[in-house]
């Protein structure tokens, strides 16, 4: 005769070791993620931040890419990536807001909500899609985003254009969140 409540013991710890497994994958996707970005930019370290895009904290950078992510819902990882630009005239940054989540054999990433990638794996090779729509979203947003705004209120940007924003960017204290 088995003793059922130690078979139900042992289940809790196997979900408990798988879950802690999955989620070390998917920190170290989120940091291969951010750290391959920086070095495919040449992105100053100090310049990239992560922050918790919800909760208590929201908003509030972290020093660790794993306090920044929070699994949601919708089975997706949410993490918050703020990339800052420094110009002599001032400062700016942008918050990507990143969803991701692995699966049996693969990554799915999930840009600026609407924009799906999907890796086997997180090599600098496979990621280079994602860093060029990342780039090109930055560099769009920066010499598209005063004319889309005021032909048609910013619609066709990936990172979102207002008119407190332009004051924010104009003043040199902005940040796109």
């Amino acid at each position: 005769m088995s003793n059922r409540y130690q078979e139900l013991c042992q289940s809790l710890e196997a979900a408990r070791g798988r879950f802690a497994a999955y989620r070390s994958e998917c920190v170290l996707f989120a940091a291969t993620l951010s750290r391959g970005l920086m070095e495919y930019a040449s992105w100053p370290r100090e310049l990239l931040s992560y922050e918790l895009l919800s909760g208590g904290s929201a908003g509030a950078p972290t020093e660790k890419i794993e306090d920044a992510m929070h699994l949601d819902e919708d089975a997706f990882w949410h993490v918050g990536l703020r990339l800052a630009l420094e110009v002599p005239k001032g400062r700016d940054s942008i918050l990507l807001r990143v969803r991701f989540k692995k699966l049996e054999t693969r990554y799915i990433i999930s840009l600026f909500g609407f924009e799906d990638f999907e890796v086997a794996a997180p090599t600098p090779e496979a990621l280079q899609p994602i860093y060029e729509s990342i780039l090109n979203a930055v560099k769009r947003h920066y010499d598209y985003g005063l004319r889309l705004f005021l032909e048609n209120g910013g619609r066709g940007l990936k990172i979102q254009i207002s008119q407190q924003r332009l004051h924010e960017m104009a003043k040199g204290a902005g940040g796109a969140g």
